[in-house]
């Protein structure tokens, strides 16, 4: 989308959430992105825009399998979202329409005749003319914050919002503006002499988020062991003493657990002792923050501790397998707004 950040070829960033702008809208931090421009995030938008809303649910949708041709619904939606984010007309020809859908997917071919009675576009004049009251496509994205080459296909990982504030930045809009809704997964073939340089080979969505307003967040402050945390909206504090907390959903299958030790131990002893107890584990230290992290299936630990401190503060989520993404986003939030008062992280 046009106020959308372009992301370079063969970007390489590590953003963390302390670098954005107070009270703008927390994003993932960027991975390793091997190929990204504007025509293929205008492209990822479009393919987003275009998933059918039975697709939305508690769980996962293959909206496009794998080397398959796109069904009628989310044919026309792409259709109508590619006219209004590329073209300066609301009507297009038969003909326009089947080449606008060459340009959009890999397999498959538009037939016209599906528009019959389709609130999206309606049959005019020898084309089709776009609705755009069917959806305000203006207040709805894709963060793509993951692109990989697979050896054929470029795999897209992005989050889904919608936001209250028309036309805005995703990095820019205040958190109470804009909900994340899903996580979705894009395999796009290269095609360097279509429209957008890619078509869309297959789409994933997962399961709608249970937190993904963050304006339902909270901050959470414990003044006796001097940290503060934000905590998502679903999770109530079940247990309360001064060095143990846990916070927990309704459902039961979310924990939130901070712990507090007194201990005199330096920053490197006790990432040893960590390591330790979590041989061959991929634990990342982030000396900068006095902190290191740990993200397995179902389970995020951070550890933050620095030398001559005298308390080692222990943050534990776990959470459902199946939504490892949706709450690796989480956890990304808690990690840069876990704050120790006397320490730099945060």
């Amino acid at each position: 989308m046009s106020g959308k950040k372009i992301i370079a070829l063969l970007l390489t960033l590590c953003l963390t959430l302390a670098a954005y702008p107070a009270l703008a809208a927390p994003t993932r931090e960027l991975q390793a992105i091997e190929a990204a421009d504007e025509k293929l995030e205008l492209l990822v938008n479009i393919a987003a825009a275009a998933i059918p809303e039975e697709c939305y649910g508690t769980d996962a949708c293959e909206v496009l399998e794998k080397d398959q041709a796109p069904g009628v619904y989310l044919t026309v939606q792409a259709l109508w979202a590619a006219v209004l984010l590329t073209r300066e007309t609301t009507w297009i020809s038969d003909e326009e329409a089947k080449l606008l859908f060459q340009q959009i997917f890999t397999n498959g071919a538009f037939d016209p005749a599906a528009l019959t009675g389709d609130p999206f576009m309606t049959v005019k004049d020898g084309g089709m003319e776009v609705n755009p009251a069917a959806r305000d496509i203006a207040m709805n994205g894709a963060y793509l914050y993951a692109a990989e080459f697979d050896g054929t296909d470029v795999l897209v990982q992005c989050d889904l919002y919608y936001t209250e504030e028309e036309g805005e930045d995703v990095d820019t809009v205040p958190e109470t503006l804009l909900t994340w809704t899903n996580h979705a997964v894009l395999s796009l073939r290269p095609a360097p002499d279509t429209e957008f340089g890619y078509t869309v080979n297959s789409i994933s969505l997962s399961p709608c988020y249970r937190d993904g307003n963050f304006g339902d967040w909270r901050e959470a402050d414990n003044e006796e062991l001097e940290y503060e945390v934000q905590v998502p909206g679903s999770l109530e504090l079940v247990d309360e003493t001064p060095d143990h907390w846990v916070f927990k959903n309704i459902e039961g299958d979310v924990t939130l657990t901070i712990e507090a030790k007194e201990e005199n131990l330096s920053y490197d002893e006790a990432l040893a002792a960590f390591l330790g107890a979590h041989p061959g584990k991929a634990v990342k230290p982030e000396p900068l923050y006095d902190a290191f992290t740990l993200m397995e299936a179902g389970e995020f630990i951070m550890v933050v501790t620095a030398d001559e401190y005298p308390w080692t503060y222990t943050v534990t989520l776990t959470f459902p397998k199946e939504r490892q993404t949706e709450y690796a986003f989480y956890a990304e939030i808690i990690r840069n707004a876990f704050v120790v008062w006397g320490l730099s992280h945060g």
